[in-house]
């Protein structure tokens, strides 16, 4: 869909396996640049898709700062893998047609 694409070291691997082309940001606790906080706060990223893979507690502790800045930041936040994939489906499937802005009016 020609979207650039970012992700922390583990999702950065699987997408490379498959043939996905993807930046690679190093997690808050990291300290390490280029951060996805740093991406985040210089508006660089549009929505976040932060799925929790296991519950050992710094993942989810990590997971929780990405995901906590999103919303700070108003950014759009997906934490679940079903609506994900219906969501990226449904980009695909209406990229070609723009979509209209239409009144409230116009839905009745």
């Amino acid at each position: 869909m020609g979207i650039p694409l970012y992700g922390t070291s583990g999702t950065a691997e699987f997408y490379k396996a498959n043939g996905i082309r993807i930046t690679q940001l190093f997690r808050p606790v990291d300290e390490k640049q280029p951060s996805i906080s740093t991406y985040l706060n210089d508006g660089l990223i549009d929505m976040v898709i932060n799925i929790p893979k296991t519950s050992e507690r710094n993942e989810l502790d990590d997971d929780y700062l990405i995901r906590r800045k999103s919303i700070d930041l108003n950014i759009p936040l997906i934490t679940n893998i079903q609506y994900a994939k219906r969501f990226i489906k449904a980009m695909d499937k209406y990229k070609t047609k723009p979509l209209e802005v239409k009144s409230w009016k116009e839905y009745n």
